[in-house]
């Protein structure tokens, strides 16, 4: 899945949700993408995100598959057509919560072609997250104008540091210092609206979810207890991986994974598997 042709020279400038830009002038790109800038999307959710996110799927620099795309959602009402491609990716962000798992600044314009435009967000000068607006499409009030037809994503660990924890995603090393995909292993910080901030969740394989729960706020749900002085089953596995100076050991039983200390090996916490995935409205 690569690049695109006809560099952005002038890119336009628009407010970001923070208040920051969320489109950016920038240097143009050394390979920019040449492939088709329209693809037939089709599938479902489960589908491969190729499928799913046509045309912006192929513009990603991935160094693994994509991750997540698709279209928007405007006979919904979640998002309104706009009157040029810059304010539509604007009211996307705005309108339908991506800024709530993308970064909501520091895209930019690369190509422009056939009545659409697409922007990418790079990274070492390779597009990790690509939005292909278009200026027919029609909305839920059947206004036409520039919308976003397509979007994809690499995994979030290949964007940089402060971007993920800014997101409140807790990417993972492995025992080289390497970051590892989200699919293997993820972190974040319950919700606040729930009165969860003090509660961590990870999600290891994408199967089993464990909670650093340390006041029991919901031990109803978890097939044990934290214990933030544990001691580590000799059946215990190092998974070699690794997260704010701690390794993530894992059991059999899968009751409970263990969070040693990087510094001290004595130094174990207990973190109760759920019962079944735990999320908040």
């Amino acid at each position: 899945m690569r690049r695109m042709l006809v560099a952005a020279a002038a890119a336009v400038v628009l407010a970001g949700c923070g208040g920051s830009p969320i489109v950016t002038k920038g240097e143009p790109v050394p390979s920019p993408y040449d492939g088709p800038m329209s693809l037939p999307m089709n599938g479902t959710d489960e589908s491969p995100v190729a499928d799913r996110a046509g045309a912006a799927a192929q513009a990603l620099e991935c160094d693994g598959q994509p991750y997540e795309g698709g279209g928007a959602s405007y006979n919904s009402g979640l998002a309104t057509v706009q009157k040029d491609a810059t304010k539509a990716l604007e009211n996307l962000f705005a309108e339908d919560g991506f800024g709530a798992t993308l970064p909501d600044e520091g895209y930019r314009i690369e190509r422009k072609d056939g009545g659409r435009v697409l922007f990418s967000y790079d990274v070492d000068k390779r597009t990790k997250i690509a939005f292909i607006a278009y200026d027919h499409v029609e909305d839920f009030n059947h206004d036409e104008g520039w919308g976003i037809e397509a979007w994809a994503q690499c995994d979030p660990s290949e964007l940089p540091d402060g971007v993920t924890d800014d997101l409140n995603i807790g990417i993972w090393a492995d025992s080289s210092g390497k970051r590892v995909p989200e699919s293997t292993v993820t972190s974040y910080k319950g919700a606040e609206h729930c009165g969860w901030q003090r509660i961590t969740f990870v999600v290891h394989l994408e199967e089993t979810q464990y909670v650093r729960d340390v006041r029991g706020d919901l031990e109803d749900f978890l097939l044990a207890t934290y214990d933030g002085s544990a001691d580590l089953p000799g059946d215990a596995t190092d998974t070699g991986l690794r997260h704010d100076g701690r390794q993530l050991w894992v059991v059999p039983a899968k009751d409970a994974a263990y969070l040693v200390s990087i510094d001290d090996a004595d130094d174990v916490e207990r973190w109760p598997a759920a019962k079944r995935r735990i999320g908040c409205d």
